[in-house]
């Protein structure tokens, strides 16, 4: 590749970046948080920016926001888009599992709200060599099956495919990846990595394709056929369903009275955790003391209009507490 095309390269995915990026249900989720001028405020999935544009064009030159996101790619990408509310916003490359001690590293005691957007954003599946895509594109096909959203850290779906026990594996593709043919995908897996290792995107796609019928592969009505065994490893790499649930309780014992804790969900077992701990929170049953008041009762959905300039948003789910 001539140095030329590489600066294109570099362009378009800069440009990408910074323009492509689309937030889910942005009305909705900023008009919950209720955001003040002065207040302070977590985005906890800094992504592209998106929710933090919104929220600092509110806050104008009174506030901060703490934008925190584990994948330093997006990080940049955030950075550069949200250049001109730098003075607002303070980025943290980190997990927002370690919510409390990202709070106490900046000194910060309470805020008024916290913003999670939870799941894969557009930009990880598009970025070249992150694996996270199932796409057979010839670009992506040979890439490393990496899937990890923070690149320093150890685990990668090449360590969970290919050294994952079958009883493991799966467990993860049925229970995270809900694939109705999660025995048969596993047990061809484990008979190929005797012979050699599953390296690449397309070498999983392979085995996939081998282990489920094709009336499955060809159903419109159940999406891509590789889309619930990548989302289930993803998932697995990433940790996403703990980290989740070790971040609520420290974000709500950091709110202050009346601050606000929004959350939208892409995944069932996602949507479940959030509900059960703000339904828990808000319970006053054998007399307990409520800690939040639900602000939905039932989530938020994207209107059709949203949808369809932004398909991501069909499964994604809203929930939001207020703190008493």
């Amino acid at each position: 590749m001539s140095q030329n095309q590489e600066e294109d390269k570099v362009k378009t995915e800069e440009d990408w970046c910074k323009f492509e990026h689309i937030p889910v249900m942005p009305k909705e989720s900023i008009e919950l948080l209720k955001v003040r001028k002065g207040g302070t405020y977590v985005d906890g999935t800094l992504g592209g920016g998106g929710h933090s544009e919104i929220i600092a064009s509110i806050l104008k030159e009174k506030g901060k926001i703490i934008g925190i996101d584990q994948d330093p790619e997006a990080l940049k990408a955030a950075k550069n888009k949200l250049a001109l509310y730098r003075n607002l916003i303070e980025f943290v490359y980190d997990n927002f599992r370690n919510f409390d001690n990202i709070l106490n590293k900046l000194n910060i005691k309470l805020v008024n709200g916290v913003l999670l957007d939870l799941g894969v954003s557009t930009y990880q599946l598009k970025a070249s060599q992150r694996g996270f895509s199932f796409s057979e594109d010839r670009n992506n096909i040979a890439v490393c099956l990496d899937m990890r959203m923070n690149p320093n850290q150890s685990l990668t779906a090449y360590d969970v495919i290919n050294n994952y026990s079958e009883d493991r594996l799966r467990e993860i593709l049925f229970k995270l990846g809900e694939e109705p043919f999660a025995r048969s995908i596993t047990r061809k897996i484990v008979q190929i990595r005797e012979r050699k290792p599953i390296v690449t995107t397309n070498d999983l796609l392979e085995v996939i394709r081998s282990a489920t019928p094709p009336k499955y592969r060809y159903s419109r009505r159940h999406g891509h056929y590789a889309s619930k065994v990548f989302r289930a490893v993803r998932m697995e790499v990433n940790q996403e369903l703990s980290a989740l649930q070790e971040v609520i309780p420290q974000a709500v014992g950091r709110l202050k009275k009346g601050g606000r804790l929004v959350i939208i969900s892409f995944h069932s077992l996602e949507d479940r955790i959030v509900k059960r701990a703000f339904r828990d929170m808000a319970s006053t049953k054998d007399d307990k003391k409520p800690v939040v008041k639900l602000l939905t009762k039932k989530p938020l959905i994207a209107s059709r209009e949203e949808i369809e300039s932004n398909p991501k948003s069909d499964s994604a789910k809203l929930r939001a507490i207020e703190k008493i």
